[in-house]
């Protein structure tokens, strides 16, 4: 897979929500539209968060000091922690009868982040 030229960020994006998506669909089918509803907010709830961080986090200029650096890491991720926060509770009120749905797509797309560090770290070797 030649994965050069294609920012990090975009490429994580993109397949957590293919992820989304596809548990979205089975989701459909096996319960139906609420269920396919949560399975696709279960997704928002690790893209948006993922998103919000990589705009805070990544888009400082080149000559910023390490500490301002740091300092926007640190209000990104508490960025990303409140918004997650926010989702889950959105979630849980708007989607209780099919949390599984939306709590199963959450961690098929969180462990998009091991399965692209595997496939990048074994493109490089």
């Amino acid at each position: 897979m030649n994965l050069r030229g294609v920012s990090p960020v975009w490429l994580l994006c993109g397949a957590q929500c293919v992820v989304a998506l596809v548990a979205g669909a089975i989701a459909w089918w096996q319960a139906g539209a609420a269920a396919a509803g949560a399975a696709l907010f279960g997704g928002a709830i690790v893209v948006l968060p993922g998103l919000w961080f990589a705009r805070k986090a990544l888009s400082r200029p080149g000559e910023l000091e390490a500490k301002q650096v740091l300092g926007a890491f640190y209000r990104a991720e508490l960025g990303k922690l409140l918004l997650t926060t926010l989702l889950f509770f959105i979630a849980a009120l708007a989607f209780g009868k099919h949390f599984a749905a939306l709590m199963l797509t959450c961690v098929a797309c969180l462990a998009m982040n091991w399965v692209l560090l595997a496939v990048t770290a074994h493109t490089r070797a």
